[in-house]
């Protein structure tokens, strides 16, 4: 046995490395070894110490790495897997290197290479400085008014950064926009901060970061603002009426002397806007009726005068006799009483155009037996009429069998007879 295993000594060690090879080759197969770039962020683990902080970094968001690995281990790694941290918790202020080596969260896998490989950060001490707050008052106020010394509160901020930005702060502003303004302009504004140069200066932060603005407006002696008062002549047609007036603008800045300004009302009327005969809105463009002397600061300055014509609502009653519908030729109704009155509401000129036909009553009697009914009339009305009430609100109905001489009404303030016929 001995002699065996000596004279096969090498026959067993081929067939274990052959059984490897097989077992390593298949797998290879079911999860082979494949190389992938992915995008590592760049995680802040730490941040810097207390009263410290980042004046400046070429710290990257991402960085590029080059992986090998079984093609289970990137399907195992998810969004996540791979991440490049960094830790400015024991750095200390000064300039650092700082080396940026991903992590792979999963194994086995090589890491083959890295871009960039390291990054540069400045770490300062954080220092505050009070500043006072400065007024920024852009825009143009509207022509006859100025803008007067603005005001704010308050009055300083304190700003806070690495020194090295610190120290480039000139002034903290507070911007406010008064373009057009005829009154005064409060605002609370955020605050941001300028060096001498008028740039911005980003990082650092301003406590408060909002101050309230004011700035008062002054109109100018030989100016003044007077509100639109239009002028219609004459009525609308019969049945119609006025219902809303406006113009636009609806204020005017005028200027001249200024005695004859300080004279002014507090209105100027427009020129005359006929509505005569109207049925309709008017809209028209019209000029001011200003006084000598006086002009508006648009030259051949007009109005847009628009004025709103609608029909009257009105009310009106009528009497219809009630026709009933649905009753075979077999029987006969008598109906009580032999008319309704029906409150109607509406454009007054559409009631004022109703006729005899326009307006109608009908029962519906279909399917009724022999026997006395108290049925709802229905009131057929234009559109645009409403049916306010109907007197009485239910009517009676008498259905009898239908004998020779049933389709002659009966006499009698109180019913009436009515013979169905049939259409072919």
């Amino acid at each position: 046995m001995a002699r065996w295993l000596t004279n096969n000594v090498s026959l067993m060690i081929l067939a274990v490395l052959l059984a490897v090879f097989v077992w390593g080759a298949s797998s290879l197969q079911q999860d082979p070894i494949v190389e992938n770039t992915l995008v590592a962020p760049v995680v802040i683990v730490s941040p810097p110490a207390a009263g410290q902080t980042v004046s400046a970094s070429t710290l990257p968001t991402n960085v590029i790495a080059r992986i090998r690995a079984p093609q289970s281990t990137f399907e195992a790694l998810g969004a996540n897997g791979v991440q490049v941290p960094v830790d400015l918790s024991l750095l200390g202020v000064g300039q650092h290197v700082v080396k940026l080596e991903p992590t792979i969260r999963a194994a086995p896998a090589m890491l083959l290479s890295y871009r960039p490989l390291t990054a540069s950060i400045t770490i300062e001490q954080i220092t505050e400085v009070r500043v006072p707050i400065r007024v920024v008052v852009e825009g143009t106020p509207a022509i006859g008014y100025q803008a007067q010394l603005p005001s704010v509160e308050p009055t300083q901020a304190i700003v806070t950064g690495a020194q090295q930005l610190v120290s480039r702060v000139a002034s903290v502003d507070a911007v406010i926009n008064v373009e057009g303004a005829r009154s005064s302009v409060q605002q609370n504004v955020l605050l941001i901060a300028r060096d001498q140069d008028n740039n911005l200066v980003p990082n650092v932060g301003i406590t408060p970061s909002i101050a309230a603005v004011r700035v008062p407006m002054e109109q100018l002696s030989n100016f003044k603002d007077l509100a639109v008062r239009v002028r219609p002549t004459g009525q609308p047609a019969e049945g119609y009426a006025i219902t809303s007036i406006s113009a636009s603008p609806q204020v005017v800045t005028v200027f001249g002397p200024r005695d004859a300004i300080q004279q002014l009302p507090g209105f100027i009327d427009t020129l005359e806007v006929s509505v005569a005969g109207a049925t309709q809105d008017v809209e028209q463009r019209v000029g001011l009726n200003l006084p000598p002397n006086v002009s508006p600061i648009a030259d051949n300055m007009t109005v847009l005068v628009r004025v709103r014509i609608e029909p009257q609502q009105g009310a009106l009653t009528v009497s219809r006799r009630p026709v009933v519908i649905g009753i075979t030729e077999t029987l006969s109704v008598k109906v009580s009483p032999l008319a309704v009155d029906i409150v109607l509401a509406g454009p007054q000129p559409t009631l004022n155009k109703l006729t005899r036909d326009s307006v109608r009553v009908e029962v519906d009697a279909t399917g009724l037996g022999v026997g006395v009914h108290q049925l709802t009339p229905k009131v057929i009305v234009p559109e645009g009429v409403a049916v306010q009430s109907v007197i009485p609100t239910t009517v009676q109905i008498e259905v009898t069998e239908a004998t020779t001489g049933d389709a002659r009404p009966p006499d009698g303030p109180t019913a009436q007879t009515y013979a169905s016929q049939r259409t072919s």
